[in-house]
């Protein structure tokens, strides 16, 4: 008996961590109002890194204001980031405005009601993300973030990209 309900356990732990490793194609508006399609930014690019943040976030700012000098740096070798911001209704409002007060170059996507975030297994706490590769394979995730883990973000994308 004892078996059974542990190979029951082990089963539904793989199910759930297979759910938020599994590829799901997504349309979202960016801040500008213009319709973007995971499927198709795998179009030029190599590597994506689908990253969830919100307005009052602040681990989320300090990791865009790090890997906007990553994306900077690898964007024309095969990388796309995808900064989502999951701020409801009414905070929703305040996103463009940081974005263009910082001077961020990157895309910024909408998923005002999570449904992208908790299709990827996003659960309540953010920063999250995870990087795609070309295979559509969730190659790392990434639950909350301190000054440093943009290097290791770094790594990840180089071993991806095929770049020593």
């Amino acid at each position: 008996m004892k078996k059974v309900i542990l190979a029951v356990l082990l089963v539904f732990v793989l199910c759930s961590v297979s759910k938020a490793q599994m590829y799901t194609d997504f349309t979202l508006t960016d801040i500008d109002g213009n319709d973007v399609t995971l499927s198709k930014v795998f179009d030029n690019s190599k590597v994506v890194l689908v990253a969830f943040w919100a307005t009052w976030c602040t681990p989320c700012k300090e990791e865009m204001k790090k890997l906007e000098d990553v994306y900077s740096k690898y964007k024309d070798q095969g990388f796309e980031y995808l900064a989502i911001s999951i701020d409801n209704q009414k905070s929703s409002a305040k996103v463009k405005s940081f974005i263009t007060a910082q001077g961020y170059s990157f895309k910024v996507l909408m998923d005002t009601e999570k449904r992208v975030f908790e299709s990827y297994g996003g659960k309540d706490e953010v920063p999250y993300s995870l990087m795609i590769n070309k295979n559509k394979d969730i190659i790392a995730v990434h639950i909350g973030f301190k000054t440093g883990d943009e290097n290791k973000v770094e790594e990840e994308i180089k071993t991806a990209l095929g770049i020593k």
